[in-house]
């Protein structure tokens, strides 16, 4: 144990097996007490995706992911699922399970865990979602966050930022200005539009004013 100040620190040097487990720091002063929580575990970090979004190949897709863990991982389980979505509702479809052995990792690299597995015989132009979960000698990990991802389709695609599905921020974001362009764009044809009627008309009066005498 360490302190400065009113910052109190616990070193656990050469961390053993039985080092793991709950600890917790409790703080009394003349008001009362406070206590907080925290668990030391030998189990791998949650998996952190690193592919992008949409895939560039129409019936496959290459997913890469990041794992922390200091003792090598035992084995990666990589579950993905289709998503039929469409304006009113999201409809997922049944999970697929693939157990990965993961590659032996050297001890100048005993940290950090990079996987990649590419997924084959997708639908083009669908929606799909992964979750990842590791296991080391201690335990597994908790699963992964959701990653969502798009399949590249057979035709023509729709530029990633006029996407308004995937659900994050930044695709929030574009989809945003993208409505806004194309709000813009059906704005600049409805005022075309009724300049060219302005103009049918004020030729038409004109011609009927010619017609009965009335000057032009």
């Amino acid at each position: 144990m360490s302190s400065r100040g009113n910052r109190h620190t616990l070193t656990i040097r050469h961390i053993q097996q039985e080092d793991f487990g709950n600890y917790s720091c409790v703080a009394d002063n003349s008001l009362g007490r406070s206590r907080k929580y925290m668990e030391l575990s030998g189990r791998p970090g949650p998996a952190e995706f690193y592919s992008p979004k949409w895939g560039r190949l129409s019936d496959s897709y290459n997913l890469t992911w990041k794992i922390d863990s200091y003792p090598p991982l035992e084995e990666v389980r990589l579950l993905y699922r289709r998503v039929l979505m469409n304006d009113t509702f999201q409809q997922p479809g049944r999970w697929h399970d693939f157990i990965l052995t993961p590659e032996h990792r050297p001890a100048s690299e005993p940290l950090t865990h990079i996987m990649s597995y590419t997924i084959k015989n997708l639908v083009p132009g669908a929606y799909y979602e992964a979750i990842v979960q590791a296991k080391n000698r201690y335990g597994w990990n908790e699963v992964s966050d959701i990653f969502q991802f798009i399949v590249a389709s057979n035709s023509i695609d729709i530029p990633p930022e006029e996407s308004e599905v995937v659900a994050s921020s930044k695709s929030r974001h574009n989809a945003s200005q993208s409505l806004y362009r194309r709000s813009s764009q059906h704005l600049m044809l409805r005022t075309a539009f009724n300049a060219a009627l302005f103009s049918l008309g004020m030729n038409y009066l004109c011609q009927r004013s010619r017609q009965f005498g009335l000057g032009g």
